[in-house]
């Protein structure tokens, strides 16, 4: 027997219609339908629910029907990818951060660095969205009042420290007024934008590493 059908006898036995079910899952009826008729399948907190609401075992839920089986084999797979490209931009993104740093502190003006620097700096956005997109789980940055409290006082405080670091004059070369304008245009908006992209790097550093240690 498929697992949509074993939901529709399951509902049945208990004379339940899927109104009532839908609100003992917190789900609407159209989604209990859904599952019902085989068009889609419930995640795995809603499973267990199910299982407790039914009071069916999951083996006897998922036995027989290998297309659910597949379904949470390939759920699986994908957690597993996107907590490999998480771990990996994760460290990236401390390189990055803790390079910027080095850099800033040393006073470190080498042309050559400052030729590449906007690449590094492209870099850094483009692992920040990465990193930011495969995140695990951002409640848990503000599942308590402390950690919501921490979180603001990160946020100020490192906003604070790299918009002071990032200050310097704004030296423009010779061209004509449309290019000065252009230039210090740019200049001044990566001064802004700068700051907080570093601020959202530390957060992550900071909020991630509890991701790291997790070894689920």
């Amino acid at each position: 027997m498929q697992f949509s059908d074993k939901l529709k006898l399951a509902r049945q036995q208990h004379q339940y219609t899927q109104t009532q079910v839908a609100e003992q899952l917190h789900v609407s009826s159209k989604t209990v339908s859904s599952w019902e008729n085989a068009r889609s399948f419930p995640d795995i907190g809603t499973l267990v629910r199910i299982s407790d609401l039914y009071d069916i075992s999951l083996d006897r839920l998922l036995r027989e029907d290998q297309t659910m089986m597949d379904h949470y084999e390939a759920i699986d797979k994908h957690a597993l990818r996107d907590k490999r490209i998480f771990q990996v931009t994760y460290f990236v993104n401390l390189v990055l951060l803790l390079g910027f740093v080095i850099f800033k502190m040393l006073g470190n003006t080498s042309p050559l660095l400052r030729q590449y620097s906007g690449w590094v700096g492209l870099v850094f956005i483009v692992n920040l969205i990465v990193l930011a997109t495969h995140y695990p789980d951002y409640r848990l940055w503000i599942r308590s009042w402390p950690r919501r409290i921490l979180l603001i006082i990160l946020a100020l405080s490192f906003a604070t420290i790299f918009f002071l670091l990032i200050q310097e004059p704004i030296t423009v070369s010779s061209g004509d007024s449309y290019y000065q304008t252009g230039y210090i245009a740019g200049a001044q908006l990566r001064m802004v934008t700068l700051p907080i992209i570093q601020t959202l790097s530390t957060i992550f550093a900071i909020f991630g590493f509890e991701e790291i240690l997790d070894k689920n």
